[in-house]
């Protein structure tokens, strides 16, 4: 993670708590010049990258490329901060770096802290009140345009586009409780209310850094999460996760809290997702697997939603996926099927099922949360009897079991083990293959 960590105007005195906090906790602190490394000296040791005032532009991109690769690096570790004066997202140096580091590392995770701008400073050494409109400008077009105390925000939004801003985001009681910053616009706004607008390519994230991360755990075994789910891991505040589905040995990693939501209704996780969020808290919800296969995660994402609040999902690799790699096989294979068909049996979420009809189609068949109803499953199919089957039980766990039969004799043996959940189904020719053909890929 890459926090960008506004000084303030000049003064040790105008930093703010949480700028401090910051610099002390991280593992490396970059500032572009002299002067902000002297307003870091008191809290953390700066490296000074050099952003010399020139105006070739390959010359420059060249040097954002190289600054944005040495920040990546110590990035791609731990939590970093790259410390300038006045305000990060304010006619400032960070925000060069931003957009490079988006360009070339979308992987890293990248906020920041405010701090006060020369404009507030210049207000208050020369005792002007701003009580009206005004305008700041470097010179170059005005293409950013900001609205404050937006009394009705939907309507002003609408004038916005007409103007030709396509950047248009909402903001209420910043930093304050019960903040909201969204792409929607209420009839109605709050006194403590902000629209910041700009004209150009539409951003690629709507919201800011309200975020919740779904992360797919994977089937099990700590070592098969992906990079990016284990740096979300260990760099969030919160992680919740579901205790009977998720393996513990995965939270090793965790700094943070933890929190197992077994037992919680849906209604209570958005609401303790959303609060930590609100609250700046980097935020992750573990799923088992991959959260796209039967994560029940549309729920959560809706509740977030309305609350203003995006969400980020990170793949993970799916059980189906480890019980092929235990059982040594493919699941499609030139000359036996080339389909693989995915599914699970009615139950308490799932009113009836499709199990025997699929089956028909004599293609390699995984079925999720099975295992309970084996028997009941095994005496539906339309397979021939003798077609072979295999039960994998926590596949890549340290206890991992794998139990190989046919569709007539599988559920006896896994009966007989005493397995009534945790487990992939799997049913096909693929497990015993005979006669299949060689990959074109052989020549």
């Amino acid at each position: 993670m890459l926090i960008g960590v506004g000084l303030g105007p000049g003064s040790s005195d105008l930093l703010t708590l949480a700028a401090v906090k910051a610099l002390k906790e991280s593992a490396k602190v970059f500032v572009p010049g002299k002067l902000a490394a002297e307003l870091v000296a008191p809290y953390a040791k700066a490296e000074i990258l050099d952003f010399p005032m020139i105006q070739d532009k390959e010359e420059l991109k060249k040097l954002w490329e190289t600054n944005a690769r040495v920040v990546a690096k110590e990035a791609q570790k731990g939590t970093v901060s790259f410390a300038v004066m006045g305000d990060p997202n304010f006619f400032s140096t960070f925000s060069h770096l931003r957009r490079t580091l988006n360009e070339k590392y979308p992987d890293i995770e990248v906020t920041t802290i405010p701090g006060v701008s020369a404009i507030t400073a210049q207000a208050a050494r020369t005792g002007m009140s701003i009580e009206n409109s005004f305008i700041v400008s470097d010179g170059s077009p005005v293409r950013t345009k900001i609205l404050l105390k937006t009394k009705h925000p939907e309507k002003a939004r609408d004038e916005l586009e007409k103007e030709g801003f396509e950047e248009i985001i909402y903001g209420e009681r910043l930093f304050m409780d019960n903040e909201k910053v969204t792409n929607i616009f209420p009839p109605e706004g709050d006194y403590f209310s902000i629209i910041a607008a700009g004209k150009g390519k539409k951003s690629k994230k709507l919201e800011t850094n309200k975020v919740v991360y779904f992360v797919g755990a994977g089937p099990g075994s700590p070592k098969y999460i992906t990079v990016k789910g284990r740096e979300l891991l260990e760099s969030a505040d919160l992680v919740m996760y579901t205790g009977s589905l998720v393996n513990t040995d995965m939270l090793n990693c965790i700094r943070g809290e933890t929190l197992d939501s077994h037992g919680m209704k849906l209604e209570d996780i958005v609401d303790v997702l959303a609060k930590n969020v609100e609250a700046g808290k980097t935020v992750v919800r573990l799923h088992s697997g991959d959260p796209s296969l039967y994560g029940a995660i549309i729920e959560q994402i809706d509740g977030l939603t309305k609350r203003g609040i995006g969400i980020e999902i990170i793949p993970g690799v799916t059980s189906l996926f480890a019980s092929a790699a235990a059982l040594k096989t493919q699941l499609t294979l030139n000359g036996i099927t080339e389909t693989l068909i995915i599914t699970r049996p009615a139950g308490e979420t799932l009113e009836k099922d499709s199990i025997k009809e699929l089956s028909r189609h004599n293609a390699t068949m995984a079925i999720y949360l099975g295992t309970h109803k084996l028997r009941e499953i095994m005496d539906e199919l339309a397979y021939p009897w003798n077609t072979p089957a295999a039960v994998v039980y926590h596949a890549s766990w340290e206890d991992e079991l794998i139990i190989r039969g046919t569709v007539g004799d599988i559920a006896e043996k896994v009966e007989a083990l005493g397995i009534d959940k945790s487990a992939m189904i799997i049913i096909g020719n693929v497990l015993t293959p005979e006669n299949f053909k060689r990959s074109h890929l052989y020549g």
